[in-house]
Formats: structure tokens, C-alpha cells, sequence
């Protein structure tokens, strides 16, 4: 698909040998300088003298394309603060035939400069997402732990290699070299790469030798011809076929191996001594089996992650031999005999067990765990519970116990909140249990002392009588998610208060002894309230003036036949409010259903319409 008013682009890009080119169309002039003095200075006006002869002369050279724009504004904001030499030269590098020729090649000269002015530390991090297929959402947290597992990562002065590596993958953005996709109140969690720039990285890595890419057998076998041994390997589509010996001699040092796609091929991957990444992504409805019985012995291993929902995934009997693993992620059918001696793994900072896996047995010598998602909790042993405790190094928890059996006794459910709440460093806290326990609406507080750098709390089938106090006290929280039976007044006020939280869902079971009202000055920064219960919530919520001063979402969830016509007093005063989104359940069809439909909507949207933002109004 080719997106451009010049025919010339047009042709060029129809007769690449990628199967699809992306190329946004000119802007006009004003657009072009709005875009470029905006990016690089904030405004024109604000352009000092001796910067804006050159930013015209090299805005003529980027000959309206957006993405030519993005880029090299993104590369001059890196050196605003520079002599205006250095824009001369950034100038002169992009040749003179632009001006008046922009075309394809054109363009890759303006992202090439991009590449040769990325500091060092960032040159392989940028390469290195050639190792992902093209258009695939890139989960930000897997690339920066890739990048540590190759080593691309430097600390300085003690600081944490997963934020160095985090500030990597935010000055990809500032530069314009990737695209946020998915953003978290402020947090990029995922990214996109626009085809030119994968196109860019593709031909620097093949100069380099860094990626190889295989599309079709035939790739692979293109790589015995090759006078340079495979670093990192891509396989992205149905590759299939043997390997012969010499390949597999080319394949020796591998650092990295990848696997996309739609396909049951499996390198001999016992050969791949040197290998540190290891990766497979499938359709979650593709049935395969990821055989991972002969990599015991991958002494450099430092990353395996497998993401396949219906794949069959076996792994070695033992394998405390990977010493310096770092993270074992799997997402895939339950796995018949886990490794029992996954505890001796002394650098495992990341574990996300397969559904159906219990807490390993000794479990509290796993020290060094920083994230660990256990989906099936039902029989966990009192100890490995109270063993949780001495992980304390944590900071991401995610714990489920399934409903189909209940064998987490309030005792055990007691000892859990004990050794919550011994994890000092915890930021991230997720706990899913559906089970009711007698005698727990009326004890809210069992955790009574939190940790302090909580900052995403999220509470699934959890009832509690009341929101805990203690919630009130964490002053980082950003994310809240909890069930209660009442919201009383006070417990408004102390959530209320807090600085940091920017997102808050209830669900109340009983709204009508306590109705909400959110006072002035509330919530602070909140961005979104997604308020739930099976009674009416819009005739029992209100705003006063001044409260929730951000907001740009409310989300309102109901029982339909509970809803009296009315829409929450004070939305009118929620001043930053862009969206309203309404949910209603029921439990079997009736003929009044698409009239309360059409009554609720057109009572929001008439709210709507005196509100001075003029907010959107949509079911989810």
C-alpha cells in the first residue's frame, strides 16, 4: 500500500521487494514548518537567529514528507543546544538533490543520518529490532531484557540495568527511530517500527553481519554461500526443510535465535553453544510442540521465553546448567513435568510460570527473583507460601488461585498477606482469588503494613467490606483495581488524596446506602474512574465542583434493569473529560432492552452536549 501524491515514490515503492511500503503524503508548506519548528523548538517564534536560516533550508530538503520531518527533527532536538556548525554539517549530509527530487532513496538518506548520529550504546539496541517481523507490536519490557541478555546494556554507577535499559528504549522515541504504541498513564509499554526504518536497519545489519532474516528455507540455505558466520537469527515465516551439515557449521555462533510465524521447524538447537536469546512467538491458536529437551546444556543462556497458548512445550529434566539464565517466560499449555530444580538458578531475575504450574518447592531460595507470575496457586503448600517472604528482591507479583479448587485455606490466605507485606521493594502487586472467606468483609486491614513503593494494586474477585486504610497511605500508587462492599465517604477522601493515581476501578456491591460523592479537590491527577456494581451507579455518583481535575475517561458499569433514567450530577464540572463509557449487563434477552439502550444513550449524550469539552459516548 503506497500512501504519496508523487508517482515517482509511488513506482519505487511498488517495485521493492517488500511486500508492503508505507509512505505518508506531503505536507503543504505551513504544515511543514508547523510540524518542524514545533518538534525542534516548541515554536517559530522562539527559533533563535543564527538556527533559522538553516532549519528552512533543511526543511526544503525534507521535501514535506512527514517521516522525514519526525526524523530529523527528532536528531536536531538532540543537538539544540549545539553550535550552529553542527547543524551545517547535519545540512550538508543530506546532499542537495533532495530539495528538489524527494523521493525513496532520498528519504533513506535522511534516516541513514539519523542512524550515524545515534550514540554507540544505542547503535546495536536500534539494530536489534530487526529480529522482529515486520508491523509486529514490540513489547517493551522483552526488548530491553533482550538487550541486557546480549549484553548491549552498561550500568554506571550502580544503577539498575532494566532502568539504563528503559531510558535505551525512550531515547529510540525521542529520536523518532520507533513509534509508541501502547502507553500506560505516561509509561510506553509497547512500540512499532515504520517500514523504512526496518528497511534501514535490515541493510546495516546484513553490512554488519549483525541480523540474519529467513523468510523461506531458501534464505537459510542462501546462508552456506555466506563467508561470515550467523550472530543472530531470525526465522519469521513457515521455514521447514533439513539442515544440512555445512548450515549447520554456519549456524555455530549464533548469540541469538527468534522464531514468528505459522511453522513447525526447529533448529538443531543443542549446536548453538554460544547462544544467549532465545525466542518463540506463535498464533495463539497454533498447535505445535517446542522441544526443549537438549538445551540443558546452554551454559551462556540468559533469556528464554516462549509464547505459543497452544503449543506443547517440553523442557530438559534439569536445568540448573543454565547459570546465568535470567528469564524464563511461558506462556503455553500447562507443562506435564516442570523442572524441579529450577530454584538453583542463582541469576533468575524474571519467571513467569506456564498455566496449571504450581509455586516451585523452595521456592525462598529463588533470592535473586525480581518478577514471578505463578497462574495456579490451589495447592501451595503452607511453606512455599510463607516462603514467599524472603524474596525480597521482588518487585512485580502476580498470583491467581484458581476457582475449580479451593484449597487456599484462610490460614494460608492469612500467610500470604503476611508475606506481601514483607516485601519491602514490591511495585506491582497482582492477586486474583475468588474464594470467599468468612469473617474477611469485616477484617479489611490484614495488611496492615504494606509496602511502600507499591504503585499498581490490583484485586480480582476479592471482596473486602471496605477499602483497606492502609490503600490510603501508599503515596506512589498509580493504578488501583478493588472490590468492596461499600464506599463510604471517608474512604473516598483517603483515596482521594493520594498524589499519584492516575487510575482507579471499583466494583461497589452496594451504592445505595453509601452514595459517592466525589468532593473538590479530590483526585487530584486521576486520569481515569471506572466506577462498577450490579445497581444503579448513575443515580448514586456525583461530582462537586473542582473535583477530579484530569479526568479524561469515566466508565460507568450496571445492571440495565436497575437504571433509573438519571446521569451522575456534576459531570458538567469535570473540566478535562473526553470520554464516557457506559456497560450494561443482563442476564437473558427482553424486548425493552434496545429501548433502555436508546434511552441511556441519548440521556449521556444530552449530558454531553452542555458539557463544555462535548465528551464521546460509547458502549464497551
Amino acid at each position: 500500500m503506497v500512501t504519496t501524491r508523487l508517482d515517482e515514490v509511488a513506482a519505487r515503492a511498488c517495485h521493492n521487494d517488500r511486500a508492503c511500503i508505507y509512505i505518508m503524503k506531503p505536507l503543504e508548506e505551513e504544515d511543514s514548518r508547523r510540524l518542524f519548528f514545533n518538534r525542534v523548538f516548541g515554536s517559530e517564534n522562539v527559533c533563535s537567529v543564527q538556527f533559522k536560516e538553516i532549519s528552512v533550508e533543511i526543511l526544503k530538503k525534507c521535501g514535506g514528507l512527514p517521516l522525514a520531518i519526525i526524523t530529523i527533527t527528532s536528531l536536531l532536538a538532540s543537538h539544540e543546544s549545539g553550535s550552529s556548525k553542527e547543524w551545517e554539517s547535519i545540512k550538508n549530509s543530506l546532499g542537495t538533490k533532495f530539495a528538489t527530487k524527494p523521493a525513496l532513496e532520498e528519504m533513506r538518506g535522511i534516516l541513514n543520518l539519523s542512524y550515524t548520529h545515534l550514540p554507540i550504546h544505542l547503535r546495536p539496541c536500534f539494530l536489534y529490532l530487526g529480529m522482529y517481523p515486520e508491523d509486529r507490536l514490540i513489547i517493551r519490557d522483552d526488548l530491553v531484557r533482550q538487550w541486557i541478555a546480549e549484553g548491549f546494556v552498561c550500568s554506571l554507577h550502580g544503577a539498575d540495568l532494566e532502568d539504563v535499559a528503559k531510558s535505551y528504549f525512550i531515547e529510540l522515541i525521542n529520536r523518532g527511530l520507533i513509534q509508541p504504541e501502547e502507553t500506560c498513564y505516561g509509561d510506553v509499554i509497547t512500540c512499532r517500527l515504520h517500514d523504512m526504518m526496518l528497511d534501514l536497519i535490515l541493510s546495516k545489519s546484513t553490512e554488519d553481519n549483525f541480523i540474519s532474516v529467513a523468510y523461506k528455507y531458501e534464505d537459510m540455505t542462501r546462508f552456506n554461500s555466506c563467508e561470515y558466520k550467523v550472530r543472530r537469527l531470525s526465522l519469521q515465516s513457515s521455514v521447514g526443510g533439513a539442515l544440512s551439515k555445512t548450515l549447520a557449521t554456519s549456524m555455530s555462533q549464533v548469540r541469538s535465535y527468534t522464531q514468528f510465524g505459522q511453522s513447525n521447524y526447529m533448529l538443531p538447537l543443542p549446536q548453538f553453544k554460544y547462544l544467549q536469546v532465545l525466542a518463540f512467538e506463535f498464533p495463539f491458536n497454533w498447535k505445535t510442540i517446542v522441544d526443549l529437551r537438549a538445551t540443558g546444556h546452554l551454559f551462556l543462556l540468559r533469556y528464554l521465553k516462549v509464547s505459543a497458548l497452544s503449543a506443547e512445550v517440553t523442557l530438559p529434566a534439569k536445568i540448573q546448567g543454565f547459570v546465568h539464565l535470567e528469564t524464563l517466560e511461558l506462556h503455553c499449555r500447562p507443562i506435564q513435568r516442570f523442572p524441579s530444580d529450577i530454584t538453583r538458578l542463582p541469576n533468575l531475575f524474571h519467571l513467569i510460570l506456564p498455566e496449571c504450574t504450581l509455586l516451585p518447592e523452595g521456592i525462598q531460595s529463588m533470592k535473586s527473583l525480581r518478577t514471578l507470575h505463578c497462574s495456579d496457586m490451589s495447592e501451595s503448600s503452607l511453606k512455599e507460601i510463607i516462603g514467599l517472604s524472603e524474596l525480597t528482591n521482588l518487585k512485580e507479583l502476580k498470583l491467581r488461585v484458581p476457582t475449580y479448587f479451593p484449597g487456599m485455606t484462610i490460614e494460608c490466605f492469612d500467610a500470604l498477606l503476611s508475606s506481601i507485606g514483607m516485601l519491602r521493594d514490591l511495585k506491582h502487586l497482582s492477586l486474583e482469588c475468588w474464594h470467599k472467606y468468612d469473617g474477611y468483609d469485616s477484617q479489611p486491614d490484614s495488611l496492615s503494613d504494606p509496602p511502600p513503593y507499591l504503585q499498581t494494586i490490583h484485586f480480582e474477585g476479592m471482596s473486602f467490606g471496605v477499602v483497606p486504610k492502609w490503600i490510603g497511605e501508599l503515596r506512589c500508587l498509580r493504578i488501583l483495581s478493588l472490590r468492596v462492599m461499600y464506599l463510604p465517604g471517608d474512604r473516598v477522601r483517603a483515596l482521594g488524596k493520594l498524589p499519584s493515581l492516575v487510575f482507579a476501578r471499583f466494583y461497589v456491591s452496594d451504592v445505595s446506602q453509601d452514595k459517592v460523592v466525589v468532593r473538590t479537590g479530590l483526585f487530584p491527577v486521576l486520569e481515569c474512574f471506572d466506577f462498577r456494581s450490579d445497581e444503579d451507579v448513575t443515580a448514586n455518583l456525583s461530582f462537586e465542583p473542582g473535583a477530579m481535575p484530569k479526568l479524561r475517561r469515566l466508565a460507568l458499569a450496571f445492571d440495565w434493569q436497575e437504571w433509573r433514567g438519571a446521569t451522575p450530577t456534576g459531570m458538567e464540572g469535570l473540566p478535562c473529560l473526553q470520554d464516557i463509557g457506559l456497560s450494561v449487563t443482563t442476564v437473558s434477552s427482553n424486548n425493552n432492552l434496545k429501548r433502555i439502550y436508546e434511552a441511556m444513550e441519548s440521556a449521556f449524550k444530552d449530558a454531553a452536549r452542555v458539557h463544555p469539552r462535548h465528551p464521546s459516548v460509547t458502549f464497551f
